[in-house]
């Protein structure tokens, strides 16, 4: 009894410490470094420190130590100016041409069905473009049939009546070009004169051709800072409070500041204009809130409002 508790108490210590030893491990790391040990050889060894493990942090204000090659500040200037210009053009063609709607499909045809005249008999009523199926008429010159010869149409023929006859279709004519003989094959015109070539250059073959002239819009960006607002709402974006203290650190103390809200239309139809100069007007208005209650007077600050644009603009220049 002695020998066995001691071997529990030995047990017990073993899985002890090395639950303590591998407390950074997971059950299957610890069963592969088992076995790993257990194989021997290379993968047995203790595996090298990372290059650099035990070296200094590395400064991130000193780096790159060498200067990035980059252009003058007049040829990125250049490349902005260029690429709003090129937004500005895509969001006033979208606008030009409208939303993009699909017309519904046209409704099915009414089905005929049957009406009750005051007898309580049943007659057909025919739909709106269907022909109506022909009805027997009575021959004034016809001789008369002696009694008792006709006889009862059963329901099988009467079921099996001619239907009205379909309205024809047009015939689907197709054209076929004359053929063309070997000798009078159409003229081809002389190609435009190669574009110089230069080395390490690949010029395009239509480079001499003529670029598109763009919608006469006013591209220009608007001046004054931007204010950002959520889509198609009045309420400020998150983190403008920064931009509006800027803006009003720089103000005089009896300065005017001009607003302006611009709205979010799809299209340039009238109506579609007057609710984007709506929500540019409400735009403005919460901005000239924000401001009063940063303590500018109300008679300092003008408001207008524009259909088409982001947001909203506040300057010290009038709009």
């Amino acid at each position: 009894m002695q020998k066995t508790g001691w071997l529990r108490t030995g047990f017990a210590m073993t899985g002890i410490m090395t639950l303590a030893a591998c407390g950074h491990r997971d059950a299957v790391d610890t069963v592969g470094n088992w076995y790993n040990q257990y194989q021997g050889g290379e993968i047995a060894k203790q595996r090298p420190p990372a290059p650099g493990a035990h070296g200094d942090y590395p400064r991130v204000g000193l780096t790159p130590r060498t200067s990035v090659d980059l252009p003058s500040a007049q040829a990125r200037q250049a490349l902005t100016a260029r690429m709003t210009l090129q937004r500005n053009l895509s969001q006033h063609v979208v606008v030009a041409d409208g939303p993009l709607t699909i017309a519904a499909p046209p409704p099915p045809p009414p089905k005929p069905r049957p009406a009750t005249d005051e007898n309580g008999s049943s007659m057909s009523v025919t739909a709106p473009g269907q022909t109506p199926p022909a009805t027997p008429t009575a021959t004034p010159n016809a001789p008369a049939k002696p009694a008792g010869t006709d006889k009862p149409v059963s329901p099988s023929k009467a079921s099996e009546a001619k239907p009205a006859p379909e309205a024809a279709l047009p015939e689907v004519t197709r054209f076929a070009p004359p053929p063309i003989k070997p000798g009078e094959l159409p003229q081809i015109g002389d190609l435009p004169p190669v574009a110089p070539s230069f080395p390490g250059f690949a010029i395009p073959r239509d480079a001499e051709l003529p670029d598109i002239a763009p919608p006469a819009y006013d591209l220009t960006e608007p001046h004054g800072t931007l204010i950002r607002f959520n889509q198609a709402s009045d309420q400020m974006a998150s983190g403008q409070d920064g931009v509006i203290g800027k803006v009003l650190g720089a103000r005089g103390p009896h300065d005017m500041i001009f607003i302006k809200g611009f709205g979010e239309i799809t299209s340039f139809q009238p109506a579609e204009q007057v609710l984007g100069i709506k929500l540019g007007l409400l735009r403005a208005r919460a901005l000239a809130q924000t401001l009063i209650l940063r303590g500018v007077p109300a008679s300092d600050i003008r408001i207008s409002a524009g259909a088409l644009g982001r947001g909203a603009r506040i300057d010290r220049s009038p709009y």
